[in-house]
């Protein structure tokens, strides 16, 4: 009797858990531009790429308000199949803009790396340059709060 017990409890805990895994923990705030929206040290930071193909990192409050950049430092490498290339970022009056433009493609990943300050220990994301737009949401895929695709 334990052991049947024991079987019954053990498949109705792997049930649950493979079934949480389908759905997100939480669910993925949108980003105010169409971008990706990031959490970081004190709020938010958004990941958009702009129509020339440059990239914008905008930082926002806890309630989505744009914050002017401070001293924060952006990084961002592109891994695209023919090179690596490193896209550096100048503050302008809402955001950091970057310098250059993405290369040209899409389907590379691109490393990019936040510090709240230039000593402070970085937060590092990988990104899937995906720029089509997603069945669900209608966002591009990068930027998708779909929370999955099951649509």
């Amino acid at each position: 009797m334990n052991q049947i017990l024991t079987i019954t409890l053990a498949v109705i805990l792997l049930g649950s858990t493979v079934f949480a895994g389908d759905k997100p923990a939480h669910k993925t705030i949108a980003g105010p531009k169409g971008g990706r929206l990031i959490e970081v040290e004190g709020g938010h930071a958004e990941f958009y790429v702009q129509p020339d193909r440059k990239v914008s990192v905008t930082f926002y409050d806890k309630d989505l308000k744009a914050q002017s950049p401070a001293e924060q430092v952006i990084m961002l490498t592109a891994q695209a199949p023919t090179r690596s290339t490193k896209l550096e970022f100048e503050k302008s009056a809402d955001a950091f803009l970057s310098k250059g433009p993405l290369p040209d493609g899409a389907g590379y990943m691109l490393v990019l790396q936040i510090k709240a300050k230039a000593d402070a220990k970085p937060q590092n994301l990988r990104i899937k340059l995906d720029l089509a737009n997603c069945g669900g949401c209608k966002r591009v895929e990068y930027g998708c709060i779909c929370g999955g695709h099951n649509h």
